[in-house]
């Protein structure tokens, strides 16, 4: 019976573990070429506004994500990529795109100051 119990156990952490899906954190170089990318949907979520990185395609306050569901892509597989100033506000709104159901969320790490520093001194 313990077996049975291990197994089935074994078996639901499995499962749960390949449904789940989770943004994925990119460093300045792979944001840059996700840009290059017309499919790619851009977001900045800073709040107050800052100066956008060229190519953003909406202005969306990090913790309004869910307000704002009539600006971004219909199709869940669209890929999306996020930032703010420094990637705190784009992680938390990076979160809130999967627990919308959004499948291929991408968020700057170190935001658009690492980028800036990177890409456009």
């Amino acid at each position: 019976m313990k077996k049975i119990i291990l197994i089935l156990s074994m078996l639901l952490i499995f499962m749960v573990g390949c449904t789940t899906n989770t943004y994925q954190n990119i460093n300045s170089r792979e944001f840059n070429e996700l840009l290059s990318d017309e499919e790619v949907f851009v977001i900045d979520v800073h709040i107050p506004e800052q100066e956008h990185i060229e190519g953003t395609d909406a202005i969306i306050p990090y913790n309004e994500i869910e307000n704002y569901a009539t600006s971004l892509p219909k199709d869940k597989n669209t890929k999306i990529a996020v930032y703010c100033r420094s990637g705190s506000m784009s992680a938390e709104s990076s979160q809130k795109l999967i627990d919308l159901g959004y499948k291929n969320v991408f968020n700057l790490e170190g935001g658009r100051n690492a980028y800036v520093a990177e890409f456009e001194q």
